[in-house]
């Protein structure tokens, strides 16, 4: 009698309860309950068509060979995903493990050049959105804290590692790794055997330390999905026609990459006919999130720096200037945004009136940098400066303050 362990399993790994599935399948709970603990001598053809179709799953595979990878993924790079590809090419199904320690992954983040920490879910979706079209690598989250620190605690380890596979109903034969040290211990403690995939780095010459210290130096090995983690972004401020538009799009063009535009004009034109006359207290918000999706948009399509026109805090100032108080929404996003590098460009260029520029006068230039410059200090946001008023000039200058960002990132 053929047994259908695999599918209370598989209904385990995806979370599901049996009243769930019972019905998608259109059969009874008891039904199931009894099938997948294989009390059923000759279950329904139909029935079991519709539980592999609903979980997803193949008919399984006598003598199936299984693959076990452990790993950090902070970040998820090519190395891995060589070692992963390998692994799957020599077995059936491949579970990737992700394991998790809070203080420790906390400490890699702190000595690296990362832009912001990646929480678990994102490495977990890094894994699964590379690997999503392949349907039988399975990821699994291992939680580490308490454990004492790699190379310790194998004992502690290996028993939480017995407990996930008994949870998820995982039965590896071989565990894929590029670590020669560890082939003893996972011999010793899981009784598996280790198969070695390039330990001398000689296909990919990369390690997760070597991109957390100096990321831009090994873009090449960082997958699109991790990117985003280590772009640098520059924000160039101004008041109205400072320039900051053209020299950003000139900026994103000699550095092969990308640049948010200005929102905000774009919804003027969109929502107000064209007028700012028509703007009020309650579009800032819209103006922010609408800003704010352009920037993501830059950030993961950018190659090492992304250029950012206006950001949150130039919004805020137009706000006070206009409505005579901050939005609170606008902070929360000035709070939420840090950018790499802020550039802010003196306000000395010639005045171009484009049908939606209203400060024109020395005086009210001069005003709204003031305001720009206080806004910047009272969200403790460090900036450079630059007063040439000659627009060759600024192009150099930025140029040669991006390049030291992107040199030593």
């Amino acid at each position: 009698m053929m047994s259908y362990n695999y599918l209370k399993t598989s209904i385990k790994r995806k979370n599901l309860s049996l009243q769930t599935v019972a019905e998608a399948c259109n059969m009874t709970k008891g039904y199931l309950s009894q099938l997948i603990n294989d009390k059923v001598k000759m279950p329904s053809a139909q029935k079991l068509e519709a539980l592999h179709q609903y979980l997803n799953i193949e008919y399984p595979i006598k003598d199936k060979k299984v693959g076990v990878i452990f790993g950090k993924f902070y970040p998820l790079h090519t190395g891995h995903i060589h070692l992963i590809q390998r692994a799957i090419g020599q077995v059936d199904e491949l579970y990737i493990v992700l394991c998790s320690d809070t203080q420790r992954d906390e400490k890699l983040f702190k000595n690296s050049a990362m832009s912001h920490q990646p929480t678990l879910n994102d490495r977990l979706r890094w894994l699964l959105q590379t690997f999503k079209y392949q349907k039988n690598i399975h990821i699994e989250i291992l939680k580490e804290d308490g454990i004492p620190s790699y190379p310790n605690g194998w004992q502690e380890w290996s028993n939480r590692v017995k407990l996930l596979f008994k949870e998820k109903g995982i039965n590896p034969n071989y565990v894929y790794s590029s670590e020669p040290q560890d082939v003893n211990m996972y011999s010793q403690l899981l009784n598996l055997e280790t198969i070695l995939i390039d330990p001398e780095r000689s296909f990919m010459k990369v390690s997760g330390t070597k991109i957390r210290q100096a990321p831009l130096q090994n873009w090449q090995y960082i997958p699109t999905e991790v990117r985003p983690f280590f772009v640098r972004t520059v924000a160039i401020l101004g008041g109205e026609s400072s320039g900051k538009s053209t020299l950003i799009n000139k900026l994103a063009n000699v550095f092969n990459t990308t640049s948010a535009w200005e929102f905000g004009r774009e919804y003027v034109f969109s929502h107000l006919g064209g007028d700012e006359r028509a703007l009020q207290f309650s579009d800032y918000d819209k103006v922010a999130l609408g800003q704010a999706q352009y920037i993501d948009f830059a950030i993961k399509y950018a190659n090492k720096v992304a250029f950012i026109d206006t950001d949150f805090i130039t919004t805020q100032a137009f706000c006070k200037k206009y409505e005579g108080k901050e939005h609170p929404f606008v902070q929360a996003m000035i709070n939420n945004y840090r950018f790499d590098l802020v550039i802010l460009l003196e306000n000395n260029t010639p005045w171009v009136a484009d049908g939606l520029r209203t400060l024109g006068s020395v005086s009210q230039r001069k005003d709204f940098q003031k305001l720009l410059i206080s806004l910047l200090n009272k969200n403790k946001v460090k900036y450079t400066t630059i007063n040439s008023s000659d627009y060759d000039e600024r192009y150099l200058q930025c140029i040669e303050l991006v390049s030291k960002l992107i040199e030593h990132s």
